[in-house]
């Protein structure tokens, strides 16, 4: 059983399909512009993390001297020692305005 060879002639160049390469790559720039985008994402991401956690600290902080202030103006108060307990227990029972 001889298998049969298919020659091609010589005079012509071989035909490649050139599509496929075409589509990859366009796939990969595409690939290129999305890592890009994703990176300006996640920086933009960390820059706003960064901005909560201060905003955050900034309140925690003026939450505190807040109590501060307070606790030093009803010490200053006469009489305020003995209703105190039962002061600082409403203020705290109160639901933050933040």
């Amino acid at each position: 059983m001889a298998r049969s060879v298919k020659e091609i002639p010589t005079g012509t160049p071989p035909v490649f399909d050139v599509e496929p390469y075409r589509r990859l790559v366009e796939l990969q720039k595409q690939m290129i512009k999305l890592a890009q985008q994703n990176e300006r994402v996640r920086q933009e991401c960390s820059e706003l993390r960064q901005r909560v956690a201060t905003e955050a600290a900034t309140r925690e902080t003026a939450r505190r001297s807040l109590r501060q202030k307070a606790k030093k103006a009803l010490k200053q108060i006469p009489g305020m020692a003995a209703a105190k307990s039962g002061l600082v227990s409403i203020i705290n029972k109160q639901p933050s305005p933040c």
